[in-house]
C-alpha cells in the first residue's frame, strides 16, 4: 500500500506525505524480517529472544540491542528512539 500512497503523494505534490510513505515502506521491510524470525521460532515451538528493542518515533525503524547514533531511514538522532524491554 505504501508505494500507492507514495504515487498519490507525488501526483499531488505532497512532498511531506511522499517522504513519510517512503519511510514507512522502509520500516515495514525491517518489521517483515522481525516477524519472519518470530514465525520461524514459533514454528519450532520456541520463543524468540528479544532483548531491548529501539523504535524511531519519527519513521518506525526498529532495531534490537544496539541504538544507532542516527536512524538509517529518516536520519533522526538517537534521542528520537523509544526503548522497549
Amino acid at each position: 500500500m505504501y508505494p500507492a500512497y507514495n504515487n498519490v503523494a507525488k501526483l499531488q505534490g505532497e512532498t511531506g506525505a511522499e517522504r513519510v510513505a517512503r519511510w514507512a515502506l522502509e520500516a515495514e521491510k525491517i518489521h517483515a524480517s522481525l516477524y519472519q524470525r518470530a514465525k520461524q521460532s514459533a514454528d519450532q515451538g520456541k520463543d524468540t529472544a528479544v532483548g531491548t528493542i529501539y523504535v524511531c518515533e519519527l519513521c518506525g525503524y526498529t532495531v534490537g540491542d544496539s541504538l544507532p547514533e542516527r536512524c538509517p531511514i529518516c536520519n533522526a538522532p538517537k534521542d528520537k528512539f523509544r526503548e522497549f524491554r
